[in-house]
């Protein structure tokens, strides 16, 4: 396999569709138009680098090369449930694939905490390299056994740090700075090495956080950063690249293994050119929107280069240490290895 990322009426809908693509007993034999019907339900917006993929690229790429054999779906905008709602789905057959973070499925699959430890990745072509490689594999194969498969590594971004105090350029200035983190133990145990205060918060309430001072700052990427208008509460935006974020699509395994092998191969297919042209529209969105930011004096931006950054990563690798038991042996090292070659 090539590797590469309710409301009441919500779920009513979801179901639905899980019953037309799990209810057909033909196991996809009769060649039927619309014999299948994959619902993939997200948490991004339509516009977005991800959305533009399922819509023009995923959704397309699978009805037309199915011969119209299956029907996508694509409910972005957070219709279908949250995150973690999306995934318990998918081990239902409720909803038939998502779109999410590996953050949030490392509470099915705990060894996808370690695409949280800092600094694994420094580079984008690096992390491509070892997600659609060998790794990325490792780290997917026992998903089956949690009901679902993934097919495709898509992207976040990198994490970086904006603040409305002043630049950070060395790891002294995170010191006292209130961060808004992700609820996530590997995170919230890297931003207390950083010396800042890691606190954990619903992304909703992020803007009003900001905007009324509960936190100082926070660590979403650019693309994020814009689109949610932070920039109008905060002043510094400074790049670091602590954590690369990986997004996958990921699909129910009960509708994966009702599928024949063509119809497998079109999915697997479709998910892969999908992710290939969603990480390209991500990194152009992040070098425009970064620039219109710039141009339009919304934010002071800086990088953190060589030995200030250098500082950064011997701060967090104790991160590393604390999480090893929870990580499968061969990942970890596997992990430590892709860490150290960047080095």
């Amino acid at each position: 396999m090539k590797m590469r990322k309710y409301t009441a009426i919500g779920l009513a809908l979801a179901m639905l569709a899980g019953l037309s693509a799990c209810g057909n007993d033909s196991g996809g034999g009769s060649g039927e138009a619309g014999e299948y019907r994959l619902v993939i339900g997200t948490t991004i917006q339509d516009d977005s680098a991800s959305g533009i993929a399922l819509l023009e690229y995923f959704e397309p790429y699978i009805e037309e090369n199915s011969g119209g054999r299956i029907q996508v779906e694509v409910q972005n905008n957070s219709v279908l449930g949250g995150d973690r709602e999306l995934f318990e789905a998918l081990q239902l057959n409720t909803v038939q694939a998502t779109f999410g973070p590996m953050s949030t499925l490392s509470n099915f699959e705990p060894n996808y905490q370690v695409c949280d430890f800092p600094f694994l990745f420094t580079t984008k072509e690096q992390a491509y390299e070892h997600l659609d490689g060998e790794f990325g594999t490792k780290l997917a194969e026992n998903l089956p056994n949690v009901g679902m498969r993934l097919l495709a590594y898509g992207e976040n971004a990198f994490r970086n740090i904006s603040n409305s105090s002043h630049p950070i350029e060395t790891i002294d200035d995170l010191t006292g700075l209130k961060i808004r983190v992700m609820e996530s133990p590997v995170n919230i145990a890297t931003y207390e090495l950083l010396g800042c205060t890691p606190t954990p918060m619903a992304f909703n309430e992020l803007y009003t956080g900001l905007q009324q001072g509960t936190v100082d700052g926070q660590d979403n990427g650019v693309v994020l950063t814009y689109t949610s208008k932070l920039y109008e509460v905060q002043n510094y935006y400074s790049f670091i690249g602590q954590i690369y974020a990986p997004n996958a699509i990921v699909v129910s395994e009960a509708f994966w293994q009702s599928l024949p092998e063509d119809l497998q191969q079109v999915v697997q297919e479709g998910s892969d050119y999908a992710m290939e042209n969603q990480r390209r529209l991500n990194t152009e969105m992040e070098n425009s929107l970064l620039q219109e930011m710039v141009d339009n004096g919304y934010l002071e931006v800086n990088y953190v280069e060589d030995e200030a950054l250098a500082e950064f990563k011997k701060a967090t690798l104790p991160v590393w240490e604390q999480f090893k038991s929870e990580i499968d042996p061969e990942i970890y090292e596997m992990a430590v290895e892709i860490r150290d070659s960047a080095a």
